[in-house]
């Protein structure tokens, strides 16, 4: 009886050990499975919502979790997304669609099986005979919200050669007449204005996400504010927003050409005060956008990076300062802003316009097909209009406040060099130098919160500013300028931009001329400098996908070599 008793131990025994054995292995083989990926944003996300994406954390997001009628590779190529083929005919200006069957919305959680009866947020708005198959007409109303007027889209501008969007953006057709309709549910046929040799690249961008018009009013309103109120298409789908992260997870219902290896993505909010090429150099992130001036201290790592400019230095001008109400005394300034010598910085260059290259116009960088915008320095016409100025205005006495952060020190430093040996020089003016004026300029490196805090309260003269283009549409980046705080209101700059945004896409490089010259024309801003900035990926991370310009990141195509 002891013999069998101990004969069944041994076995119990030998059979416990052989099921936590596979347990551990099981674990094990799942922790391989999974591809996670860490990479840093800011957090800037007010809506999941594609057609009104402004910031770059939500063209990443968009980039991630949707996908358009075709796709754009790390060499420009145009791929298929949810449309399989497409041909272009008429001139180029008709477009037609061939959508795949079977793409679907993310109306089901990934971890639900598939004999799961719960019910998630979309089926409990939608209830469940609500059809998930994205077709034609998701494309139909999405194009049509982004040109209506109260949609607000940030990047109309680029879907504006499509017949009638201007005139139904300015309110003078419903949108029901855009140049865009369903021949069937998988056919989908955009008719332009003119030809466009970009629009197949706009295609790629938010703005022309599908969007399923049931579900879209189903949500009374608050479409994309919230997970519980956004259906997902692409590669990915938000599944988890924490207090210092958002999580995607690998879209298992994603029917397309470019599925993902990546099983997880963690975004993980930043602030400034996080060092960026460190945590890269560690392999804390796999990916990170950096500026030049980070990527200095990685050149002699095996961190991998691509370069574009995408940003503009600009000295602004505050008119509240009582030199600055006069036209004459801002050209005068304007025109003395010292032409540095950028052979020192790998990351800066001259700027030729306000618009940095990394915005397009067609497939051209905008900077390239508008032309040299920005006037040179000038000492002997700045010193004449100084002098004009002065006697109309009658002032006795010139002070400047000059803000800047610590990152730009030494460049505002040498920019203001012009400005107190051409301006600054000048201590008499009138018929017989009758009249004296004293002069003095301060310039002050402030934190980047209190930088930010000068700029909110007027408190400065003259400010060193960033202007980022947080996409490639040139018109976006210069209505920031001009709808913002920089240069008050001015009416040229206005109507230049109007007219600019109803142009065709034959005429946007010489309206896009016309609005820059408006806005440089009032002598309250001048760009002075291009600035790089960096997607870098840390060492054995490859195939990142990064679109300078557009914000857009994707980490479809990932991979990953485990040390």
């Amino acid at each position: 009886m002891t013999k069998l008793k101990n004969t069944i131990k041994k076995l119990f025994c030998t059979a416990l050990c052989l099921i936590l054995t596979i347990t551990i292995f099981a674990g094990c083989s799942s922790n391989n499975d999974k591809i996670d990926f860490i990479y840093p944003f800011s957090g800037d996300i007010k809506s999941f919502d594609p057609q009104i994406a402004k910031t770059a954390d939500e063209f990443l997001l968009v980039e991630n979790c949707f996908e358009g009628l075709v796709r754009v590779n790390d060499n420009g190529k145009i791929q298929a997304g949810v449309a399989k083929t497409w041909e272009i005919s008429n001139g180029g200006k008709t477009y037609t669609f061939h959508l795949r069957q079977g793409a679907k919305w993310n109306v089901k959680s990934t971890s639900q099986s598939s004999d799961n009866k719960e019910l998630t947020k979309v089926q409990e708005l939608m209830g469940e005979s609500f059809n998930p198959d994205i077709t034609a007409n998701d494309f139909v109303f999405a194009l049509q919200r982004a040109c209506e007027k109260n949609t607000d889209a940030p990047l109309f501008s680029s879907i504006s050669n499509i017949v009638n969007a201007s005139k139904i953006h300015s309110g003078k057709l419903s949108s029901n007449k855009l140049g865009v309709k369903a021949l069937d549910d998988y056919t989908l046929e955009i008719n332009l204005k003119s030809a466009d040799d970009g629009f197949l690249n706009v295609l790629a961008t938010a703005v022309a996400m599908p969007c399923n018009k049931e579900y879209f009013n189903a949500t009374k309103g608050r479409y994309g504010l919230g997970l519980d109120y956004t259906i997902f298409n692409g590669q990915f789908y938000v599944s988890n927003i924490l207090e210092a992260s958002y999580i995607l997870k690998n879209n298992k219902q994603y029917v397309g050409d470019f599925k993902s290896a990546v099983t997880d993505i963690t975004l993980k909010i930043t602030d400034k005060t996080e060092d960026a090429a460190k945590n890269l150099k560690s392999g804390y992130y796999d990916a990170a956008y950096i500026t030049g001036q980070e990527y200095d201290k990685l050149k002699d790592s095996d961190i991998t990076a691509i370069s574009y400019t995408d940003a503009t230095l600009a000295m602004v001008l505050n008119k509240n300062n009582t030199i600055f109400s006069n036209d004459k005394l801002r050209q005068a300034v304007c025109l003395s802003i010292s032409d540095i010598d950028t052979k020192k910085y790998d990351y800066l260059s001259r700027a030729t316009s306000f618009t940095p290259p990394s915005c397009k116009i067609g497939t051209d960088e905008a900077n390239k097909a508008i032309g040299t915008t920005v006037y040179k320095q000038n000492i002997s016409k700045a010193q004449q209009l100084w002098k004009e100025g002065l006697n109309e205005l009658g002032a006795s006495q010139a002070s400047f406040n000059v803000i800047a952060t610590e990152e730009y020190k030494d460049t505002v430093k040498e920019l203001v060099q012009g400005i107190q040996a051409g301006v600054g020089s000048i201590s008499a003016y009138g018929n017989d130098d009758e009249h004296k004026i004293s002069f003095s300029l301060k310039v002050n490196i402030l934190s980047e919160s209190d930088y930010q805090n000068a700029l909110s309260k007027g408190d400065y003269d003259i400010a060193l500013y960033k202007f980022t283009a947080t996409n490639q549409s040139p018109l976006d980046f210069l209505s920031t300028i001009i709808n913002g705080n920089y240069i008050g209101t001015v009416p040229a700059a206005i109507s230049a931009l109007k007219k600019a945004q109803n142009a065709t896409a034959a005429e946007l490089a010489v309206n896009t001329k016309e609005c820059e010259t408006a806005i440089l024309a009032d002598y309250s801003i001048k760009p002075v400098l291009f600035e790089s900035s960096y997607y870098a990926q840390a060492s054995g991370v490859k195939n990142v996908q990064f679109h300078p310009g557009s914000g857009r990141v994707s980490f479809v195509n990932a991979t990953r070599e485990e040390k």
